[in-house]
């Protein structure tokens, strides 16, 4: 697909935001499903199937799935059994829901693409002597798998995976236990719960969005860019 035909977001870096100052910033934190791995719709897909063989019903979840970021899996769970089904899980019901989407999410995972420019940019910021660091929600084995599978642990220097917690907490524990200062970091997410972790957290904040226009209505953030790849061209490529 030409560069032209791709879906616009509805505002530039420099609209949205002032330019960073790169030399400045020693961690740059990734998640991983749609930042750097292309796996957001597989993901919800895998979650409705879970659920249901209906596929009206896997419709509307799969549309719901994709508005609940920065949230572990448990609350998405949660959140889609009482939006969607109504009612309380019976007995064993959420264990079987967990169960089912962690197979098939992983499979999702290890065959989704990677996003455009992965690799490179990764590459490039490594060459900066900028940390990478990989934060999920996904649980660490099947995280440390996917990333494994796609050939990406060479690009990365620390990876978190998630646990019954949001995004938020991950970020936290993450400056606490490396002492990382929040204004010499970038967190890079796709989501408003990435964009409420960064600001809980103090850490600036990069919007990658492909299209979906989930951040027209925020401020206080770079981008949004529709790739990894878009950002690298404007913040290390165009200045190399």
């Amino acid at each position: 697909m030409d560069e032209e035909t791709l879906p616009r977001p509805p505002l530039n870096a420099s609209e949205r935001a002032p330019m960073m100052e790169l030399s400045k910033i020693n961690v740059c934190i990734f998640d991983v499903n749609g930042v750097l791995i292309d796996s957001n719709l597989a993901n919800a897909q895998a979650m409705a199937q879970s659920f249901t063989d209906d596929p009206l019903l896997q419709q509307t979840i799969v549309s719901l799935y994709l508005k609940l970021t920065g949230i572990d899996r448990g609350a998405k769970i949660r959140h889609i059994q009482e939006e969607q089904i109504g009612g309380p899980f019976s007995q064993g019901e959420f264990e079987l829901r967990w169960e089912r989407f962690k197979s098939l999410g992983r499979l999702s995972m290890l065959k989704a693409p990677l996003m455009e420019g992965c690799k490179e940019l990764l590459a490039a910021i490594g060459n900066r002597k900028i940390t990478r660091v990989a934060l999920s929600n996904t649980p660490l084995a099947e995280l440390q798998e996917t990333l494994s599978t796609h050939q990406l642990e060479p690009f990365l220097d620390l990876i978190r995976g998630g646990g019954d917690w949001p995004k938020s907490e991950s970020l936290l524990r993450l400056l606490r236990e490396f002492q990382f200062a929040p204004d010499r970091c970038l967190f890079f997410g796709d989501g408003k719960g990435d964009l409420t972790a960064a600001r809980e957290a103090a850490v600036p904040f990069v919007a990658i969005d492909s299209g979906t226009g989930q951040f027209e209505t925020e401020e206080g953030f770079f981008g949004p860019y529709r790739s990894l790849a878009h950002w690298g061209r404007e913040m290390i490529w165009a200045s190399d």
